[in-house]
C-alpha cells in the first residue's frame, strides 16, 4: 500500500497520518495495520457519524 511504501521511504523518521475513505473501524484497522501513526476521520463521520468512533475504539480494544 502507499502508506507502507511511504513508512519505508521515510524510514519510521516521519509519521505517516492516513486520509480519505475511512469509513468503517476495519478501514481504520486497515490503515493503522499498514503502519499509519493517525488516521483522519471525516467521510466517516458524515455517513455514519459519531457511532464510528465508538466503533473504531470497541475495535480496538475487542482482542
Amino acid at each position: 500500500t502507499v502508506i507502507k511504501r511511504l513508512n519505508q521511504q521515510l524510514g519510521g523518521k516521519i509519521p505517516v497520518i492516513a486520509a480519505g475513505g475511512i469509513l468503517t473501524a476495519a478501514d481504520a484497522e486497515e490503515k493503522q495495520a499498514a503502519g499509519a501513526a493517525l488516521v483522519q476521520l471525516y467521510s466517516g463521520l458524515i455517513y455514519r457519524g459519531p457511532k464510528l468512533i465508538n466503533d473504531i475504539l470497541k475495535a480496538r480494544t475487542t482482542p
